[in-house]
């Protein structure tokens, strides 16, 4: 018998409105990292994916970065996962041509930018929707090996969802035991009339929460 699907959207918000704030004690933060994806031009100020909606998730991200260099976390232990496309990206099939490497679109906004510590945290490059294809990424979570990962960027539905679900399950299949954190407030997609933001980033956060990963309303560093 097929369900319902409004009652069940509905729930999801109310529990998505319901996530808490987590604070991460000074403890926690010498065993933590942060990995954040594609807050780039191009998916929010620029080109044919550019976002209003994502860029609202500028300012908090910034700021949980900077909070969290500010409370200690070493820069190295912040990672950036960007996309850099070639011109003829495989992936243009599926999507527009969007952050081709070496344009603005390809690069990470400029609140990001000028932080401080920006220049010495990890920098990572991607051809498609998902992460953990990146060899350097993988050596570089190995290395740092966090008990504690907090997980930002956009968008929900496609590299987010992507590099959570990877970060998830790779802690399930090594056993782990690693925390990983998504908070709502530094998340977004894009709205569209074929992809309706107020459908895809709550039931995108809900399978990853599903799945093992924490969502929660947003992270602050003891």
């Amino acid at each position: 018998m097929t369900q319902p699907v409004q009652p069940h959207l509905d729930a999801v918000n109310t529990w998505l409105a319901e996530r808490p704030t987590v604070t991460l004690s000074q403890e926690e933060l010498g065993r933590s990292a942060v990995v954040v994806v594609d807050i780039l031009n191009g998916f929010t100020r620029e080109g044919p994916l550019g976002s209003p909606l994502i860029g609202g998730i500028i300012a908090p991200s910034a700021e949980l970065l900077a909070q969290a260099v500010a409370a200690g976390l070493p820069p190295e232990r912040v990672a950036l996962m960007a996309d850099a496309h070639p011109a003829d990206a495989e992936e243009f099939q599926a999507y527009p041509p969007h952050c081709v490497a070496g344009t603005s679109e390809a690069e990470w906004v400029q609140e990001i930018r000028e932080l401080p510590q920006f220049d010495h945290f990890k920098h990572f490059t991607k051809n498609s929707i998902a992460s953990h294809h990146t060899p350097d990424f993988e050596a570089w979570l190995q290395t740092t090996a966090p008990d504690t990962l907090v997980v930002i960027g956009d968008v929900t539905d496609l590299c987010l969802y992507s590099l959570g679900l990877h970060l998830v399950t790779r802690s399930l299949h090594h056993g782990l035991s690693q925390r990983i954190l998504f908070p709502a407030s530094c998340a977004q997609t894009w709205d569209a009339p074929d992809h309706p933001a107020a459908l895809y980033h709550p039931l995108f956060l809900y399978q990853l929460a599903r799945n093992g990963g924490e969502v929660v309303s947003e992270v602050r560093w003891g």
